[in-house]
């Protein structure tokens, strides 16, 4: 265990960042035509397109698990999940290493011969293809192989033969593809492989927690009053939130540490024993967030016996992201023993200080006050996303206001700059996972309709009040400086999939039918909060206006990808350095002191 100073932990905490441009592993033959500026994408191979002629995938997929020491093979994948987070899933030449150390000669020759158009590349290993292999290896694989009676480049064609039973291919008609179609593509496993920015979420959810929650806001006291909520004391499992916080980061800074063949295991009691770290809140987070083998075991079987029957049913299905992607998301470390844990997925743990803290409230909550914390969070990250829109737009500057009641509704934010006005509706709007996971048409209209256009009651949500409010502006029923020549209308959402491949393009096809006839209204633009802190300081420093990133997005994108890439194209395009925001900063230099307290290398005796 490295023994971090403050400056090198700090060092790790300000290069935790978003990859320079956007990541998804699909399979061969979905990759879409890309213009530069664009995406690059990563397109993960299937056995059946690098062995020719194979035949009995499934026959061969089941015997090769059985000839795989279970243990042995967990641990590496786990390894190679790690090696896999952040930005590095994204880098090439880390899944070149990975296809040369895990393959056959053969194999690697024959996986390297593959290639793709564009900015794109193939690749064999993705951190939800190892989970996927984990799972079938716990559940399927023959617990009396040892680990000396295999071969790590084995290991390679067990990922190629487990790729071909990941997902099914949503697209109906390749010639004409429907929008919805390509969106559900990419939505299933988004957010896993384009993972938060987490400076930005861990500070977010610092200030949302520690000074929104407990400020003097009267609808959030109402809300919080009603679960009786102690706002200046949150626990996340058995730990206080800020020795959850530290302990968790540590933990994060470590498994990032690992280098090449290290395996991602740490030993409770020596991992921070340089760094003084309490031994005694380590274990507790452990205990929180850590199976066992065989708990794991139990946990991702469902109750449902480990049968052969049972294994091909899974594959017909492609179940994984519906059946167990949350089993290793609540649960991201493993048990070897008393005292090593493995890691079992890096972005996992970190997303433990961000959207895991979420739901850990609301899971521990009874069913029936469920609802009322979805209110209470919605207010909440309402005034987060006003308060950070305020601090770059001060009152004398005269450009932003928030809360704007008119005869049909509010305005949450609108920011008026003669010409343009960008009308912001703020939402915290979270898709259900069988929505977002499962692929199916139906279930994801359903919950997309419910969070973004209209509930089941006919009450209009994110979509369909931005429209109302961007008519409104069009018909001079709200004031502005003048009458605008074009209106923005911008979605802000904590839903990381807004961000996907299509999202925008989906919804703006939906939108369009709200404000048809208007002219002076611009397509939608969906936007995750990530890509709202990621933009404010450019827009301060002049580097771009609003109204220039959101029609470069629609002019160069086709509408169809993320702000965050839109910021990028641009930035290369003009030659500017990234900016990171220095109001988040801010927050986070405060988490960081809460958690350089707590690493405190012992003293000599």
């Amino acid at each position: 265990m490295n023994n971090y100073t403050p400056e090198e932990l700090n060092k790790i905490a300000m290069e935790i960042a978003r990859q320079p441009s956007l990541y998804v592993p699909l399979p061969r033959g979905r990759a879409p035509v890309l213009r530069t500026p664009g995406p690059a994408v990563c397109v993960y191979l299937k056995y059946s397109e690098i062995v020719t002629g194979a035949e009995n995938i499934k026959d061969l997929y089941w015997d090769s698990l059985r000839q795989t020491p279970v243990i042995a093979a967990v641990g590496v994948l786990a390894t190679v999940d790690c090696l896999l987070s952040e930005h590095r899933s994204a880098d090439p030449g880390i899944h070149k290493t990975l296809q040369e150390r895990f393959l056959t000669p053969d194999l690697a020759a024959k996986v390297a011969a593959k290639v793709v158009s564009g900015p794109g590349f193939t690749g064999v290993f993705t951190r939800t293809g190892c989970l996927q292999l984990m799972r079938h290896l716990l559940l399927y694989g023959d617990r009396s192989v040892k680990a000396e009676e295999r071969n790590d480049r084995d290991l390679g064609a067990l990922m190629l033969l487990a790729n071909e039973f990941f997902q099914f291919d949503q697209v109906q008609n390749p010639a004409q593809p429907a929008t919805l179609d390509l969106l559900l593509s990419f939505l299933p496993v988004w957010d896993i492989h384009n993972p938060r920015d987490l400076a930005y979420a861990v500070s977010r959810m610092f200030q949302i927690l520690t000074d929104i929650l407990p400020g003097n806001d009267p609808e959030v006291r109402k809300l919080a009053g009603k679960l009786r909520m102690n706002t200046a004391g949150i626990q996340v499992g058995s730990l206080p939130l800020n020795d959850f916080v530290a302990a968790v980061f540590g933990l994060f800074a470590y498994g990032r540490s690992l280098k090449g063949a290290e395996l991602a295991i740490f030993d409770v009691r020596r991992v921070f024993a340089k760094v003084g770290f309490s031994v005694g809140v380590l274990r507790r987070l452990v205990n929180d967030r850590a199976l066992t083998t065989s708990a794991l075991r139990k946990r991702l079987s469902g109750g449902k016996r480990r049968t052969r029957q049972n294994f091909d049913e899974e594959l017909k299905r492609r179940s994984f992201l519906t059946d167990s992607l949350n089993v290793f998301r609540q649960n991201p470390l493993m048990k070897m023993d008393a005292n090593r844990v493995l890691i079992l997925d890096l972005e996992f743990v970190a997303e433990l200080l961000t959207a895991g803290v979420y739901w850990n409230i609301f899971d521990g909550l009874p069913p029936a006050q469920r609802e009322t914390f979805r209110e209470l969070w919605g207010r909440l990250f309402e005034l987060y996303a006003v308060d950070l829109l305020k601090q770059f737009y001060p009152p004398l500057s005269r450009i932003l206001t928030a809360d704007l009641i008119y005869d049909a509704g509010q305005v949450d934010a609108l920011l008026d700059f003669g010409k343009e006005v960008v009308v912001f509706e703020i939402k915290s709007s979270l898709l259900t996972e069988g929505a977002k996971r499962a692929g199916n048409r139906a279930d994801f209209i359903a919950d997309y309709e419910r969070k973004f256009g209209r509930n089941s009651k006919g009450k209009p949500k994110a979509l369909a009040q931005l429209a109302a409010s961007c008519k409104a502006i069009e018909e001079g029923r709200i004031a502005t400086a003048m009458k605008p020549v074009r209106i923005f209308p911008v979605c802000i959402s904590d839903e990381p999939a807004v961000e996907s491949f299509f999202f925008a393009s989906y919804s703006n096809e939906l939108f369009q039918k709200e404000v048809a006839g208007a002219s002076s209204i611009q397509p939608v633009t969906m936007m995750s909060v990530n890509e709202l802190e990621e933009i404010l300081p450019y827009v301060a420093e002049n580097a771009f206006s609003w109204a220039e990133l959101l029609d470069f997005r629609f002019r160069h994108l086709s509408g169809a990808f993320s702000v965050h890439q839109a910021i990028y194209d641009l930035l290369r395009e003009k030659g500017l350095p990234p900016s990171r925001n220095r109001a988040v900063r801010k927050t986070f230099d405060e988490v960081w002191r809460i958690i350089s307290s707590r690493y405190k290398p012992p003293k000599a005796a």
